[in-house]
């Protein structure tokens, strides 16, 4: 049986999470880190008692590495705060208005949660007018992951991946990441924050900047992938509304998804993630699942099952074909392969599933971090080849 809502105290709040409780908890940490890596460095020479006996030594330590920082973060209970300061990045660095009154509809709307100003960043650079204007070129609009508690889209935590993704789909693309509202930090914002974030990045892409939805690609990987699915759901929904503005546009010329999350009813429950066949061969863990879930999703207010962030359970029909990868030995392999199944079976849905096997969850970003370049490439060129295809 789906579930329904996360247990309220999903959220870390323990005394390791304020001060002086914090700073003593990473003292502590920084002793506990060594001895773990010394260990695992011995413990890990022999294949057998790796992750996977098929994962080579520096697989199976980056993958150990990356599952001891998520969880010192859980214990931690820290968050990320986001700023609208361009920084370095100059006019690659754009702050956009919030979407019209109206834009917003339905599930998309609030009593406490309105749509705000947010920022994005461009890759490689801001696109002029005259290029967006040219029918060849393609525009990416992407929604980063961080279980809504962490990251930003600029290029200190996306940028190796936007060049890389830009590089494969050809010269003629350039991409906006966007910065949405987190569900921490200092402004935390749960649903449908980040999805009336995504409706303001769609029309500033097609109103201010002139670009064809057309033309323009969503892509989200993990977290990010639930985003760019209820930015879908939601433009379909739209079309039965008369006189939105949105309504009268093309749909997008495709959707990416990258290790989605697309079943929250899943994820916000730890006992079922712990009890994954694959929870030794991925770094995430069920208390880190369970928080970000419960940050979206607030108990009594949002379930988890809702059709805009489990579309595993609602599989609805859209002309915008999407590409579904995941890996082998990641704790979402079967709720992402039965979201692409269901949504195979809605007639008139184009969905291509590419499941790569043996390695953990979102190797299309730490691939290169975790010693999986080769199939990193791989994802990115298979992702590609659906976009120029359709």
């Amino acid at each position: 049986m789906a579930r329904e809502f996360t247990d309220d105290n999903a959220i870390p709040r323990g005394w390791r999470t304020r001060q002086p409780g914090f700073s003593i908890w990473i003292i502590f940490v920084l002793f506990r880190s060594v001895l773990e890596a010394l260990f695992y460095s011995v413990y890990y020479i022999p294949s057998s008692l790796r992750q996977s006996p098929a994962w080579t030594y520096r697989q199976a330590c980056m993958t150990r590495f990356l599952e001891r920082v998520f969880h010192i973060i859980t214990e931690l209970g820290f968050t990320q705060s986001l700023s609208l300061e361009p920084g370095d990045l100059g006019d690659r660095w754009v702050a956009i208005d919030p979407a019209p009154a109206g834009e917003c509809y339905g599930d998309f709307t609030s009593d406490t949660i309105k749509p705000e100003k947010i920022g994005g960043t461009w890759y490689p650079k801001l696109p002029s007018k005259q290029w967006l204007l040219e029918e060849q070129n393609l525009v990416v609009l992407s929604f980063h992951s961080g279980s809504l508690l962490w990251l930003s889209g600029r290029p200190e935590d996306s940028g190796p991946t936007a060049e890389l993704l830009n590089n494969k789909l050809g010269s003629n693309t350039h991409s906006l990441w966007l910065q949405y509202r987190l569900a921490g930090g200092n402004n935390p914002t749960p649903y449908p924050g980040a999805m009336q974030d995504a409706v303001t990045a769609y029309v500033y892409l097609i109103e201010e900047m002139g670009v064809s939805p057309s033309r323009i690609v969503l892509a989200g990987d993990s977290t990010g992938s639930t985003i760019a699915m209820a930015l879908l759901r939601y433009l379909v929904s739209i079309k039965e509304i008369p006189g939105h503005k949105l309504a009268k546009f093309p749909p997008p010329k495709a959707c990416l998804l990258f290790s989605p999350s697309v079943e929250y009813s899943f994820e916000g429950d730890p006992e079922a993630v712990s009890a994954n066949r694959n929870i030794k061969t991925d770094y995430v863990e069920s208390r880190m699942m369970a928080w970000g879930a419960r940050a979206l999703a607030p108990p009594k207010t949002v379930r988890l099952d809702s059709p805009y962030i489990s579309p595993a359970l609602h599989p609805f029909a859209t002309p915008v074909p999407i590409f579904v990868q995941v890996g082998g030995a990641e704790v979402l392999c079967d709720s992402v392969r039965g979201f692409a199944n269901v949504m195979s079976a809605v007639p008139g849905n184009r969905v291509e599933y590419f499941e790569v096997p043996g390695v953990p969850h979102d190797v299309y970003v730490v691939g290169s971090l975790l010693g999986w370049s080769k199939e990193q490439e791989e994802i990115h060129e298979a992702a590609a080849r659906f976009v120029l295809g359709v």
